[in-house]
């Protein structure tokens, strides 16, 4: 093979590699239905640890019952301590949406009611929308949220 062939070969090559390295694969949706009811499971297992568990250190959040933006850790912990503290143990999400965005984000919305047996609300109706992103280690964290409760009058 002459020189400009190797060389024009070679060029080939590492723009196939190159292209192969770009290509990913999207989440599947069982995995985000998987990932999406792992997250309402915990929401309601009344265990801080577990709450925190799903989030991003770096989470941007906003909160339902606190107007500021959470944009570190401190505020946002105190805000699923405020959670936890509702004592919500149910929770019902008939309209939920996962839409994949790409391989390492995807997004959950949708309107539900939280329920509790104990606490001082019995149920507060709410929507939610949570960015699932893709760790290093391959756990899914959520990396931003917003939730609200809507007026129990509009629900």
């Amino acid at each position: 093979m002459n020189k400009i062939a190797c060389l024009a070969a070679l060029a080939l090559l590492a723009g196939t590699a190159a292209c192969k390295r770009v290509e990913t694969t999207k989440i599947s949706e069982a995995d985000a239905v998987a990932a999406a009811d792992a997250t309402q499971k915990a929401w309601i297992s009344q265990d801080l640890t577990t709450v925190d568990a799903l989030y991003s250190k770096e989470i941007t959040a906003f909160d339902p019952a606190s107007a500021p933006l959470a944009t570190d850790w401190t505020t946002f912990d105190k805000y699923n301590q405020g959670f936890i503290a509702g004592k919500f143990d149910g929770i019902t999400v008939p309209d939920r949406k996962i839409q994949i965005l790409d391989s390492d984000t995807f997004v959950v919305s949708g309107t539900g009611m939280l329920t509790s047996t104990q606490g001082k609300d019995k149920s507060v109706p709410m929507r939610f929308s949570d960015v699932y992103e893709k760790q290093a280690d391959g756990k899914w964290l959520i990396v931003n949220e917003h939730v609200s409760f809507v007026p129990k009058a509009a629900a």
